[in-house]
């Protein structure tokens, strides 16, 4: 059995990415900008990878070689997309309540920044006066997510300008002679095709802003939230319906406004299907009328059904030639919360201590949130080739590296 194999080879717990899927949804995301453009008839659409959402090295690397450019959020991403080999001209760095030490740091380098706040420009200004930035704007609308907790619009969101302090903004940068050149939103992750109008409002609002504020823009930055479908009943993004329905917008704003950049930021639609968790059951209970079945998959290594109730498709993997009869069970990890919950009430062959557990769609915010939680170690990642060979492209951490930075 493959699984098995692989966890012998790599231990338990393991991150295993196809390169096959990896690539044919970042392929995705460029016939996606490239036919948006052509029909709109225009020069300019740059689909900017998130790499919060995934930063391994090797992966980084594929995404730049198929042509994506890419955003940072911290001093280690842009390390990372730095050596993945992205030049300046395509990183965006997006940040979000940081010290002005890491602001010069981007400013210095050429890299474009895109500041969240009015006293992010005030501080950025007062040592770097005279350049251009970008700024996040927060529409004022109900954002799009799974989760409350991944909503980045509307008025609970921490992100963002208002529009009601946009004039403030503009006094601010007047102050430090600096030119905002870009705009940008992003109102949530995960948006399937019941909700692509909210997208499509959200971008109305932000085309709005622009138009009454800001009529030197450069670049309009319309967000991400491209979602992919977690739960066996949804579908795949749409991604003709997402252009059918930007196109009419996109095409009135140039004809009133200017021509500009639009950029895209589709962080979790590339790596999230590519990739899938192994584990091993180390337990099987029969406690308060409810089988519980714990692995060793915990929250350090997925918190997402943890921190957002979100839903991953999991499967108990039987020896070859078992019979496999189904039943309900509570799926848990090795961690000591209660809230160490991988999925409630699963319809999963028998599970017996020794069998393999698969979880699915774990690409994108998986590895990325992982955690020495406990003092767990932080798993292998492995890729499966086109040829379908396994090539190792990040190691398991060992315990002498969790406790190494203790001093």
């Amino acid at each position: 059995m493959e699984e098995r194999r692989l966890l012998e080879k790599y231990q338990s717990p393991l991150y295993v990415y196809e390169e096959e899927l990896l690539e044919k949804r970042t392929a995705d995301m460029i016939n996606f900008a490239e036919r948006l453009k052509k029909e709109l008839e225009i020069p300019a659409i740059k689909m900017h990878y998130s790499t919060k959402a995934n930063g391994n090295l090797q992966i980084l690397k594929k995404i730049q070689k198929m042509g994506i450019a890419v955003d940072a959020m911290s001093p280690v991403e842009l390390r990372l997309v730095e050596m993945a080999g992205f030049n300046k001209d395509d990183i965006l760095y997006v940040c979000n309540n940081v010290s002005v030490e890491e602001m010069i740091e981007v400013v210095d380098k050429g890299i474009k920044i895109c500041l969240d706040s009015i006293s992010q420009v005030e501080l950025l200004g007062k040592k770097r006066p005279n350049i251009d930035i970008m700024v996040r704007v927060n529409p004022g609308l109900g954002g799009v997510g799974h989760s409350e907790k991944v909503i980045t619009a509307g008025k609970e969101a921490k992100f963002g300008i208002t529009e009601k302090n946009i004039e403030e903004l503009l006094l601010t940068c007047e102050k430090y002679n600096i030119r905002v050149v870009g705009i940008h939103q992003h109102l949530g992750s995960l948006f399937l095709d019941d909700n692509i109008d909210q997208f499509i409002t959200g971008v109305e609002s932000l085309l709005n802003i622009a138009k009454k504020y800001l009529p030197d823009l450069e670049i309009v930055d319309l967000g991400g939230g491209f979602g992919v479908p977690y739960k066996e009943n949804e579908k795949d993004l749409d991604l003709n319906i997402v252009i059918e329905k930007l196109k009419p917008v996109l095409s009135n704003f140039i004809t009133e406004y200017h021509m500009v950049e639009f950029k895209f930021e589709p962080g979790r639609y590339i790596p999230c299907e590519s990739c899938y968790i192994l584990g091993t059951v180390h337990a099987v209970k029969n406690e308060n009328n409810k089988i519980w079945v714990g692995t060793d998959i915990g929250m350090n290594t997925l918190v997402r059904p943890s921190m957002y109730d979100a839903y991953h498709k999991i499967e108990v993997i039987k020896e070859e030639g078992n019979d496999k009869e189904y039943i309900t069970a509570t799926i848990v990890g090795n961690i000591c919360e209660s809230a160490d919950v991988l999925g409630k009430d699963r319809q999963v062959a028998t599970p017996e201590v020794g069998d393999v557990v698969k979880i699915y769609n774990a690409g994108a915010y998986g590895y990325s949130m992982s955690s020495n939680y406990t003092g767990r170690q932080r798993p292998a990642e492995v890729l499966i080739d086109k040829e379908g060979k396994d090539i190792l492209i990040r190691k398991r951490e060992t315990i002498e590296e969790v406790i190494s930075r203790n001093v």
